[in-house]
């Protein structure tokens, strides 16, 4: 297209939603890397805790304050919080991931809205109203031919 043509409006209108589409995509790229940090952050550090208490556990042994069998009593309690906090973990990323998937979706439709971007259903219903039109005028202009 040469610079000094104009753009149709649906031609305008595809652009914007491209645009629109590459920011949304980047916009869920950048959320999931968050997502993602953070869950990671959260594992390791249940991880390095676990092994300071396992750490702790076995010097209390040593020490012979407690007995080898309460030592795995707690290990597996102290496994079992940390499945526990795994998956809550994981149901506050998903639920966190929903959230943002949300907000992301308004916001997009906040900006189409602010750029005056038509939706589907207006598009389609000028794409209606366009074929009427073309039509009546089909109708007009055999009408003319038969009058002539």
């Amino acid at each position: 297209m040469q610079p000094n043509e104009k753009k149709s409006f649906q031609d305008q209108a595809r652009d914007a939603v491209i645009d629109m589409r590459n920011e949304l995509i980047v916009q869920s790229a950048n959320l999931y890397l968050v997502v993602r940090k953070v869950l990671l952050a959260s594992l390791g550090a249940m991880a390095l805790t676990a092994e300071e208490a396992n750490d702790l556990l076995a010097r209390l042994v040593e020490r012979g304050e407690i007995a080898e069998a309460d030592m795995q009593k707690i290990v597996e309690d102290l496994r079992a919080q940390g499945r526990k906090r795994e998956q809550t973990v994981e149901q506050t990323r998903e639920e966190l991931a929903r959230k943002a998937s949300e907000a992301l979706e308004g916001r997009v439709e906040t900006i189409l809205t602010r750029l005056n971007v038509p939706n589907k259903a207006e598009i389609e219903e000028i794409s209606r109203k366009i074929s009427l039109l073309n039509e009546k005028v089909s109708a007009l202009n055999h009408r003319r031919e038969d009058t002539l």
